[in-house]
């Protein structure tokens, strides 16, 4: 199967945000799902297009577009993680990332780029024209 890579690094992604460690904030560990709107979403994105994919119901460039939202996603909330809805009054709360941010963060890249690479022909399958001499 040759989209198995994308539907590994989607696997690998929802159990990232549903099992590990995002963020912490003291004694506040909280996984992706329970850390962020972001996160949810990108879960529930992840999982409509690689059921999607898997079942033939929308081709590679669609999971390609949604699969590169999802890396932004991803990458918007590790860049700037969540306040956790405290309002110290300009005070700066550090909030630490943890395993799953990077875990999510690393699977996220993995996905769109092989299904970035499915559309573009880049998985060793000739594209059917001839090479140019």
């Amino acid at each position: 199967m040759k989209d198995a890579l994308a539907l590994v690094a989607a696997a690998v992604l929802v159990a990232a945000i549903v099992l590990l460690r995002w963020y912490s904030l003291d004694d506040y560990d909280p996984s992706g799902w329970e850390a962020s709107f972001w996160l949810r979403a990108a879960l529930v994105l992840t999982i409509i297009a690689a059921l999607a994919l898997r079942f033939r119901v929308i081709g590679p460039r669609a999971f390609a577009g949604a699969a590169l939202v999802v890396l932004a996603m991803v990458a918007f909330r590790v860049a700037l993680p969540p306040d956790f809805g405290f309002d110290f009054d300009g005070l700066d709360v550090p909030v630490e990332r943890g395993p799953g941010a990077w875990v999510g963060l690393g699977a996220a890249a993995v996905l769109a780029l092989a299904a970035v690479r499915e559309t573009r022909g880049l998985n060793g399958e000739s594209s059917g024209t001839p090479a140019s001499p």
